[in-house]
């Protein structure tokens, strides 16, 4: 009678370990689904206006006129 108990006890530890891991990522869930709802919130309030952003400038080109990446296939066959 006692192997039986040992072994729901080993289950039930198990068991225990695993719902402390699925516990740990609901809570970091949640927190980050709470920000998100901070955020939305205050995209809602009637005076909110978005940031407009800087968009870093273009880099020069190097002048060859040629873009990078697969040639063009002919238009009659070799």
């Amino acid at each position: 009678m006692a192997a039986p108990d040992l072994n729901k006890l080993q289950q039930i530890l198990a068991n225990a370990e695993e719902n402390e891991i699925v516990i740990g990522q609901i809570r970091k869930n949640m927190s980050k689904v709470a920000e998100l709802i901070a955020e939305v919130n205050t995209m809602l309030e009637p005076g909110f206006k978005p940031e407009r952003k800087e968009r870093k400038p273009r880099t020069a080109s190097t002048g060859t006129g040629k873009r990078p990446g697969r040639p063009r296939k002919s238009d009659t066959p070799a």
